[in-house]
């Protein structure tokens, strides 16, 4: 009598080309998804950099101060460092902004850096 089925062997062969496929679509989606939320936190902190360096261009007052300061974006809470750096040319400052989530401030998330003239009037 012939059968019309599958064995036992093959059902678990089958299975288990299955389980191992599913689980390799489980560890994509994952690191997907891992990505695009460092991608975010990459983007968000970008923006805090370049709004912390256009107020160093409006600021009038020379030198300019290293400081830091925590502000809220995109509904979490950053901590941006403006740290100042003298150049060869007195009438220049280097300005790196360093971001970096408020609560785990060791991890800069995003780091940025120009070069900040002397005000007009002043020189």
């Amino acid at each position: 009598m012939k059968s019309k089925g599958f064995t036992l062997i093959e059902l678990l062969i089958a299975m288990a080309v299955f389980a191992t496929a599913g689980a390799a679509v489980m560890k994509t989606a994952s690191e997907h998804m891992n990505s695009i939320s460092h991608l975010e936190n990459l983007t968000f902190a970008s923006y805090v950099a370049e709004n912390q360096l256009n107020a160093v261009f409006l600021e009038k007052t020379w030198p300019l101060k290293s400081e830091q300061k925590t502000v809220e974006f995109a509904n979490r809470n950053w901590l941006w460092q403006q740290e100042i750096q003298k150049t060869a040319d007195a009438n220049f400052s280097a300005v790196v902004v360093k971001v970096s989530l408020a609560d785990n401030p060791e991890k800069v998330v995003y780091q940025l850096q120009t070069f900040v003239g002397k005000p007009d009037a002043e020189r």
